[in-house]
C-alpha cells in the first residue's frame, strides 16, 4: 500500500490517497506533476484570455487587435460577438456545458472563474473583509452587499409605496405584499 500526496498550490488543497502498489496513475485517474501543472497553466491562461477580452468589450476605450479581427454569431439567438472565445462561453447558456469541475465536491460551472470562488468554500478562503466589523466574505459583491447594512444604502426601491431595501430579494419579497393586497381588494369586491 502507498500514498500518494496531491498538492495544488493554486487552490492550497492537500489530499492524500491510499493506493495499492499495483495500480498504475492511469487506473487511479492521478496526473503527474507536470501534466497537472501544464493543465493548470492551460486552464489559468484561458481564464486571464477570458477576462481580458470581457474588458475590452464591456464599452471600454480599449482595443484589441485580436477582438477587432472578427465577428461572431450565435446560430441558436443571433446574439454577436467579437471573439469566438466569448460566442464559446456564451453557447453554453443554450447547452448547460459547465465544463470546470470541482475535484473535492464534484460541482460542475460554466466559468473557471466561478470554480476559482467555489473552491473557497473547501479552503475556508475569505478574501474580502469589512473595514467596519471585519466580517470577511468569499466574494467582492458579497462584501459590497454586507456594507449596506453599515451605510444604510437602499438601492431597491418599490415603485407602488416607495419603501427602499438594501437587497433586491427584500424588495421582491415586499412586492408580494402589494399583490397580496391586490388579491385581497379583488376577492373582497366579489
Amino acid at each position: 500500500m502507498a500514498f500518494i500526496k496531491v498538492e495544488s498550490e493554486e487552490l492550497k488543497i492537500e489530499e492524500v490517497f491510499r493506493v495499492k502498489q499495483e495500480e498504475t496513475e492511469e487506473q487511479t485517474g492521478l496526473m503527474t506533476v507536470k501534466e497537472e501543472s501544464e493543465a493548470l497553466n492551460e486552464t489559468d491562461e484561458k481564464y486571464k484570455l477570458e477576462k481580458h477580452y470581457e474588458f475590452i468589450t464591456e464599452e471600454n476605450p480599449f482595443t484589441c487587435s485580436q477582438a477587432e479581427k472578427n465577428h461572431f454569431t450565435c446560430q441558436q439567438c443571433e446574439k454577436s460577438f467579437n471573439l469566438k472565445v466569448i460566442l464559446i462561453r456564451h453557447m453554453r447558456t443554450h447547452t448547460g456545458e459547465k465544463p470546470y469541475t470541482c475535484q473535492q465536491c464534484g460541482n460542475s460551472f460554466n466559468l473557471y472563474g466561478n470554480l476559482k470562488i467555489h473552491m473557497r468554500v473547501h479552503t475556508g478562503e475569505n478574501p474580502f473583509t469589512c473595514q467596519w466589523c471585519g466580517k470577511s466574505f468569499t466574494q467582492k459583491v458579497s462584501l459590497n452587499r454586507h456594507m449596506r447594512t453599515h451605510t444604510g444604502e437602499k438601492p431597491f426601491t418599490c415603485r407602488q409605496c416607495g419603501n427602499g431595501f438594501n437587497q433586491k430579494i427584500h424588495l421582491i419579497s415586499h412586492m408580494r405584499t402589494h399583490n397580496r393586497e391586490t388579491e385581497l381588494q379583488s376577492a373582497l369586491k366579489s
